[in-house]
């Protein structure tokens, strides 16, 4: 008996229109899953970083003429080939008049000659004609052999620069090279930058803000490399909460009981903290109160504390070395201005403070732009001074007040 073999009829299956909309679901779902996780992958280079409070960072019309006389001094000295350890800044000293705040600066400039010295002061005072009327200024001669420039921005006092020569100039009677400590705050935010940084092979030291979202691994990678780690400290700031220190910070309402556990909560989550230095601060900072609270906890952990000096009204270097805790104070904010000039013309302080005064301590942040400046100067960080870890310079770099010039 045969059997037929029966034909398999092919099954034609219809899209239904519920079919459809769900197929169409499911194709924004893998859509939206692959745009979800590429944000992701890129995200932490879109995060937010903190602003930062300076003493000068402001867009105000002074120091806008105080930047512009900056610029002035500086073009005219390096355009007339003035050695630059023949160029020293004496100080560099806050100063607060009628709401301007400012680093009010004494330069001075030794030279060869008589003539030299006339020709240099002319071709300042040049330039500075050409800032009328917000800048004026006057030239004085104290003796023989010296000029001294007295300027002013919008009829305040803002910078004395000193021209000698010949048997004039006193020797600095510094041994060795000048020294020199640079800090970038604000770390935690930004978790590529600091290898450009790493790369530079400087003692930096990285000041790592508590509670930011790449802060622990920014931390492992330095401490892997050897540098130093300070604990950027959030503290209220004069403007607040108009302006926002961040997560993390210490407030002048708190009680001393709550300033302490936050502290020490911050201390103890960063493993390899050396020190602290403060983020923002400038109403904080001048209450001696609650800075005596910072104090007796840093004591305690045998840690050092590098005022920022975000505020002329500052207790912090007297309360420390009153305290007996490890202190300095930063000499120079490297990039409170951006712009090629006047980031050029920081570094160039930070160096003539240093090469005076023996040592000196520099404060920049996670810029590209701060970056660049330090690979630029890889030569003379090198060769002209010693850049050393800011625990060195613990106790070696006075309180600006202090400093004898």
């Amino acid at each position: 008996m045969t059997v037929k073999k029966r034909k398999r009829r092919t099954r034609e299956y219809a899209i239904t229109p519920k079919g459809l909309l769900l197929l169409l679901l499911l194709f924004l779902g893998c859509i939206s899953i692959l745009v979800f996780f590429y944000y992701l992958s890129h995200a932490d280079k879109t995060v937010t970083t903190p602003i930062y409070e300076e003493i000068n960072a402001t867009n105000s019309r002074f120091i806008g003429e105080v930047v512009k006389i900056e610029d002035a001094i500086y073009e005219s000295l390096y355009r007339e080939g003035i050695p630059e350890q023949n160029i020293l800044f004496l100080s560099v000293t806050p100063r607060v008049v009628k709401s301007n705040a400012w680093d009010f600066t004494e330069l001075w400039v030794k030279l060869p000659n008589r003539n030299t010295a006339l020709h240099v002061t002319q071709i300042i005072g040049n330039e500075l004609s050409s800032l009328r009327p917000d800048v004026r200024y006057t030239v004085e001669g104290l003796s023989k052999g010296e000029k001294v420039l007295h300027i002013y921005a919008l009829d305040l006092y803002s910078h004395k620069v000193r021209v000698t020569w010949e048997d004039h100039q006193k020797p600095l009677h510094k041994e060795g090279l000048p020294r020199i400590a640079i800090i970038i705050d604000d770390m935690g935010y930004d978790p590529y930058i600091i290898d450009g940084f790493l790369k530079l092979d400087l003692p930096l030291a990285f000041s790592v803000l508590p509670q930011a979202p790449y802060t622990q691994s920014i931390a492992k990678k330095a401490r892997n490399k050897g540098h130093e780690l300070i604990l950027h400290l959030p503290m209220e700031p004069t403007d607040y909460p108009t302006v926002n220190p961040g997560p993390g910070a210490l407030l002048t309402k708190m009680s001393t009981r709550k300033i302490k556990t936050i502290l020490n909560r911050h201390l103890d989550e960063i493993p390899g903290i050396r020190g602290v230095n403060n983020h923002m601060g400038s109403f904080f900072t001048a209450k001696r109160d609650k800075m005596a609270v910072v104090m007796r906890e840093l004591k305690k952990r045998n840690l050092f504390y590098i005022d920022s000096r975000t505020t002329t009204e500052t207790v912090a270097h007297e309360l420390a070395e009153m305290m007996g805790v490890p202190v300095a104070s930063r000499s120079v904010f490297l990039d409170n201005d951006l712009s090629s000039k006047v980031i050029r013309f920081q570094m160039e302080r930070l160096l003539g403070i240093a090469r005076h005064s023996g040592a000196a301590i520099g404060i920049g942040h996670p810029n590209e732009e701060t970056l660049d400046l330090l690979k630029n100067y890889l030569g003379k960080l090198r060769t002209r001074v010693k850049v050393v870890p800011v625990s060195e310079l613990i106790g070696q770099v006075p309180e600006v007040s202090k400093m004898n010039f």
